[in-house]
């Protein structure tokens, strides 16, 4: 679908939608257009501050496709409006209680922010026939042994994160002290590192990089496109992120009934695991899960203990801009 510039009032019969590339299936929108009338016009970005920033910048967009933190950090600035979740009837395939009312959007008082559409794990994925027997710990990722093999993930919360995880079991700390352990531990990191990249994972994945930070839905993607060489996802015994995206309506929408609607869709089971099957994520509606065509990712879909044993990214107010200072930190050491 095409890019447009945000400056200007959309056709009519159009939404704006702020999303990851190859993130929603081209197909899918073209019929969800058939079907309303309603062209959706897909503007992209490759990290969660940039989800935040241009919305803080005041760029208007109808339907924003952040994940869980970062929706968070829009809701707590008062940057996003309530859902009406009777506009969503859909609402009722979302049928765990970790995603009806998680804890970046608990639905106080009744009051909802954000809707739901993949959810995983974040931990990493090891190329057997390079590593025979990984290890089930963070700390595989600062191990000298593999100095220029590992594959970072690129953003403050998912680099610093696996050194809070090791130090203090909590990726959300405030503690300045602990944040400049974790700074240290990643700038020490850094020579055994080849790449920090959030894109092409699931290729990187697949081309057998012997150590990569990734999510559960890159592992299941490559496995399904023929990966060699054999690969397990590691989920660490210190502890893991646990994801989710979470679709929401900017306050500035301009057409937020339309919005309304286009959550409403990516919701139908149909649509959510053809969604799926696009990105190797996990659909949040348990109804599409027998739909998705493939067998590994439907057998990797995360269990609730692992869902119980992970941790949700949480908003961390002001001390967010200490994580990026932290990592601007380890980029340019």
């Amino acid at each position: 679908m095409s890019t447009v510039s945000p400056t200007g009032p959309p056709a009519p019969g159009a939404i704006r939608f702020l999303n990851w590339p190859d993130y929603i299936s081209a197909e899918l929108l073209k019929d969800f257009e058939a079907e309303t009338g309603i062209r959706v016009h897909e503007t992209y970005v490759e990290r969660n501050d940039d989800f935040v920033d241009r919305i803080r910048a005041g760029e208007r967009y109808d339907v924003i496709l952040p994940t869980d933190w970062a929706a968070e950090a829009l809701l707590n600035e008062e940057l996003l409006q309530p859902l009406d979740l009777e506009l969503i009837p859909n609402w009722e395939h979302v049928t765990q209680a970790y995603f009806r009312a998680p804890p970046y959007d608990p639905g106080t008082d009744g009051v909802k922010y954000t809707s739901v559409c993949y959810f995983g794990t974040e931990g990493f994925a090891v190329a057997l026939d390079k590593i025979p027997m990984p290890k089930k710990t963070w700390q595989m990722l600062y191990d000298p042994t593999y100095r220029g093999q590992i594959s970072m993930l690129d953003g403050s919360r998912e680099v610093l994160g696996p050194a809070l995880f090791l130090l203090a079991g909590d990726p959300n700390t405030t503690d300045q002290a602990m944040l400049d352990a974790a700074t240290a531990m990643a700038v020490a990191q850094k020579p055994l590192v080849a790449v920090y990249d959030s894109s092409d994972i699931s290729p990187r994945v697949g081309e057998g990089c012997p150590i990569v930070e990734c999510w559960d839905g890159d592992v299941a993607a490559a496995i399904t496109h023929g990966a060699g060489g054999g690969i397990r996802f590691v989920l660490p015994n210190e502890g893991f992120r646990v994801w989710a995206d979470a679709p929401c309506v900017p306050a500035n929408a301009q057409h937020p009934l339309v919005a309304h609607r286009f959550l409403n869709y990516l919701l139908e089971p149909r649509v959510a695991a053809k969604n799926a099957d696009i990105t190797g994520y996990q659909p949040v509606v348990p109804a599409a899960d027998p739909l998705i065509k493939s067998l590994v990712q439907r057998s990797m879909r995360p269990t609730d203990d692992d869902l119980n044993r992970g941790t949700f990214l949480r908003d961390l107010g002001s001390f967010n801009a200490e994580f990026e200072k932290a990592y601007s930190r380890v980029r340019s050491a």
